[in-house]
Protein backbone atom coordinates (compact mmCIF):
# COMPACT_ATOMS: atom_id res chain seq x y z
CA UNK A 1 0.00 0.00 0.00
CA UNK A 2 2.78 2.57 1.17
CA UNK A 3 4.77 1.27 -2.30
CA UNK A 4 1.35 2.09 -4.31
CA UNK A 5 1.20 5.61 -2.47
CA UNK A 6 5.08 6.73 -2.91
CA UNK A 7 4.82 5.79 -6.73
CA UNK A 8 1.83 8.90 -6.56
CA UNK A 9 4.47 11.26 -5.58
CA UNK A 10 7.26 9.48 -8.08
CA UNK A 11 5.22 10.69 -10.87
CA UNK A 12 4.42 13.97 -10.42
CA UNK A 13 8.93 14.08 -9.36
CA UNK A 14 8.19 14.26 -5.63
CA UNK A 15 10.32 13.08 -3.43
CA UNK A 16 9.55 11.81 -0.10
CA UNK A 17 12.17 11.55 2.79
CA UNK A 18 10.01 9.95 5.30
CA UNK A 19 6.36 8.24 6.21
CA UNK A 20 5.95 11.67 8.26
CA UNK A 21 6.15 13.88 5.52
CA UNK A 22 3.77 11.29 3.42
CA UNK A 23 1.43 12.06 5.91
CA UNK A 24 1.94 15.70 5.76
CA UNK A 25 1.34 15.62 2.41
CA UNK A 26 -1.71 13.60 2.26
CA UNK A 27 -3.20 15.85 4.79
CA UNK A 28 -2.59 19.42 2.41
CA UNK A 29 -3.20 17.61 -0.85
CA UNK A 30 -7.20 16.61 0.81
CA UNK A 31 -7.12 20.30 2.28
CA UNK A 32 -5.96 21.59 -1.57
CA UNK A 33 -8.65 19.60 -2.94
CA UNK A 34 -11.20 20.97 -1.08
CA UNK A 35 -10.47 24.61 -1.41
CA UNK A 36 -10.79 23.95 -5.09
CA UNK A 37 -14.24 21.72 -5.07
CA UNK A 38 -16.22 25.45 -5.10
CA UNK A 39 -14.52 26.06 -8.28
CA UNK A 40 -12.50 28.94 -6.86
CA UNK A 41 -9.55 28.91 -5.01
CA UNK A 42 -8.58 32.21 -3.21
CA UNK A 43 -5.90 33.63 -1.32
CA UNK A 44 -7.76 32.98 1.92
CA UNK A 45 -7.96 29.50 1.43
CA UNK A 46 -4.54 29.22 0.72
CA UNK A 47 -3.77 31.32 3.85
CA UNK A 48 -6.10 29.10 5.95
CA UNK A 49 -4.54 25.96 4.16
CA UNK A 50 -1.34 27.18 5.27
CA UNK A 51 -2.02 27.95 8.86
CA UNK A 52 -3.70 24.42 9.67
CA UNK A 53 -0.71 22.63 8.17
CA UNK A 54 1.77 24.66 9.85
CA UNK A 55 -0.15 24.50 13.23
CA UNK A 56 -0.95 20.44 12.03
CA UNK A 57 2.59 19.47 11.91
CA UNK A 58 4.72 22.22 13.86
CA UNK A 59 6.01 23.15 10.64
CA UNK A 60 8.78 26.52 10.27
CA UNK A 61 7.39 28.50 7.40
CA UNK A 62 9.51 27.58 5.01
CA UNK A 63 8.33 23.99 5.33
CA UNK A 64 5.01 24.91 5.51
CA UNK A 65 5.26 26.74 1.89
CA UNK A 66 6.97 23.57 0.47
CA UNK A 67 4.76 21.21 1.65
CA UNK A 68 1.93 23.21 0.25
CA UNK A 69 3.36 23.54 -3.03
CA UNK A 70 3.70 19.88 -3.55
CA UNK A 71 0.20 19.79 -1.87
CA UNK A 72 -1.31 21.58 -4.66
CA UNK A 73 0.53 19.77 -7.49
CA UNK A 74 -0.90 16.88 -6.52
CA UNK A 75 -4.23 17.92 -5.53
CA UNK A 76 -4.64 19.09 -9.11
CA UNK A 77 -5.36 15.21 -9.76
CA UNK A 78 -8.26 14.57 -7.91
CA UNK A 79 -8.47 11.00 -9.03
CA UNK A 80 -5.32 10.65 -6.31
CA UNK A 81 -7.72 10.96 -3.67
CA UNK A 82 -7.91 7.51 -2.33
CA UNK A 83 -4.47 7.00 -1.90
CA UNK A 84 -4.39 9.90 0.23
CA UNK A 85 -7.23 9.12 2.51
CA UNK A 86 -6.10 5.33 2.50
CA UNK A 87 -3.10 6.49 4.09
CA UNK A 88 -5.07 8.00 6.32
CA UNK A 89 -7.27 5.93 7.64
CA UNK A 90 -4.33 3.13 7.77
CA UNK A 91 -1.66 4.85 9.53
CA UNK A 92 -4.12 7.53 12.09
CA UNK A 93 -5.93 7.09 15.37
CA UNK A 94 -9.77 8.87 15.71
CA UNK A 95 -8.55 12.02 16.81
CA UNK A 96 -6.68 12.90 14.43
CA UNK A 97 -9.04 11.64 11.37
CA UNK A 98 -11.40 13.97 13.14
CA UNK A 99 -8.52 16.95 13.56
CA UNK A 100 -8.47 16.30 9.46
CA UNK A 101 -12.36 17.14 9.12
CA UNK A 102 -12.40 19.84 11.37
CA UNK A 103 -9.69 21.16 9.31
CA UNK A 104 -11.93 20.53 5.96
CA UNK A 105 -14.33 21.87 7.47
CA UNK A 106 -12.59 25.60 8.29
CA UNK A 107 -11.41 25.11 4.77
CA UNK A 108 -14.84 24.84 3.49
CA UNK A 109 -16.68 27.93 5.38
CA UNK A 110 -13.56 30.39 4.79
CA UNK A 111 -15.72 31.96 2.29
CA UNK A 112 -18.53 31.91 4.77
CA UNK A 113 -21.06 29.94 2.96
CA UNK A 114 -20.79 25.98 2.34
CA UNK A 115 -21.02 24.85 -1.33
CA UNK A 116 -22.76 21.43 -1.74
CA UNK A 117 -19.68 20.01 -3.66
CA UNK A 118 -17.58 20.50 -0.69
CA UNK A 119 -19.81 19.07 1.68
CA UNK A 120 -19.96 16.17 -0.76
CA UNK A 121 -16.35 15.61 -0.65
CA UNK A 122 -16.28 15.95 3.25
CA UNK A 123 -18.95 13.19 3.38
CA UNK A 124 -16.80 11.09 0.96
CA UNK A 125 -13.52 11.57 3.14
CA UNK A 126 -14.98 10.82 6.56
CA UNK A 127 -16.41 7.52 4.87
CA UNK A 128 -12.90 7.16 3.27
CA UNK A 129 -11.10 7.62 6.06
CA UNK A 130 -13.36 5.50 8.35
CA UNK A 131 -15.08 8.37 10.51
CA UNK A 132 -18.63 7.86 11.45
CA UNK A 133 -21.71 10.52 10.48
CA UNK A 134 -21.92 11.27 14.06
CA UNK A 135 -18.04 12.51 14.86
CA UNK A 136 -18.28 14.55 10.95
CA UNK A 137 -21.08 16.37 12.27
CA UNK A 138 -19.55 16.86 15.76
CA UNK A 139 -16.62 18.23 13.85
CA UNK A 140 -18.43 20.76 11.56
CA UNK A 141 -20.46 22.02 14.58
CA UNK A 142 -17.31 22.39 16.61
CA UNK A 143 -15.85 24.52 13.60
CA UNK A 144 -19.38 26.37 13.32
CA UNK A 145 -18.94 27.34 17.00
CA UNK A 146 -15.88 29.26 16.78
Amino acid sequence: MIDAFKNIFKNKGIEIKNIDEEFQIACAAILCEAASMDGAFDEKEKLLILNLIQKQFSLDEDSTLSLYEEARVLAEDSSELYGFTKVLKNSWNLDKKIRMLEMLWEVAYVDGELDPAEDMLIRRIAGLIHVEDRDRILAKQKVLNK
